[in-house]
Order: structure tokens, then sequence, then C-alpha cells
């Protein structure tokens, strides 16, 4: 019924409260006990919502790492391949005035 408190246990619980507030303290204490497991529900479901909130948090600031160096990893690959044309370029700049010294 309630995770692993069995029927009997509930029986015995009542018993135990009937005889330790009496039969006109127990509407009372009833109610206030409602409203300690309501409170408590609610407390524990926000204490639960924070912690998605906070993991949700983590993931999207992993995602944000994981982009940051997808990033920096193209703008190196970019300016290698900057250098290498500019590389490119200047060989055949050299081998055109090579040519233009042989003639």
């Amino acid at each position: 019924m309630f995770g692993s408190i069995g029927f009997p246990e509930i029986i015995m619980i009542f018993v135990v409260v009937l005889l330790v507030f009496g039969p006109k303290k127990l509407p009372d204490f009833a109610k206030n006990f409602g409203k300690a497991l309501r409170e408590f529900r609610k407390t524990v479901n926000e204490a639960k919502s924070t912690i998605e909130e906070e993991i949700e948090k983590a993931d999207v600031s992993e995602d944000i790492k994981n982009i940051n160096q997808d990033i920096k990893d193209i703008d190196r690959d970019i300016k290698q391949i900057s250098r290498f044309d500019l590389d490119m370029h200047t060989e055949d700049d050299n081998d055109q005035n090579s040519k233009r010294k042989k003639q």
C-alpha cells in the first residue's frame, strides 16, 4: 500500500496514535498530520524541480564547452589553411621572380 508498509502495520500505527492522542484529539492530529504531509510533499517536489533544473543547466554548460572547443578547432583549421594558401602564393611569386631573372 505505502511502499514497504503493509495493512497490518498501518492498523498498528493507527492503534498507537489512538492510544497516545485519544479519540478526542485524533481528528486534530489527522488534520495536522495531513497538512504536514502536504507541506513535506511540496518541499520534496520543489527540491526535485531545483535538482532537475540544475542538471539541465549542467547539460547545457557541457554543450557550450563542446561548442567552444569545436569553434577553436575550426579556427585552428582555418589558420592552417590560410598559412598553407599564403605559403603557396609566396612560392608561386618566388618561382615567377626567379623565371623573370633567368630571362
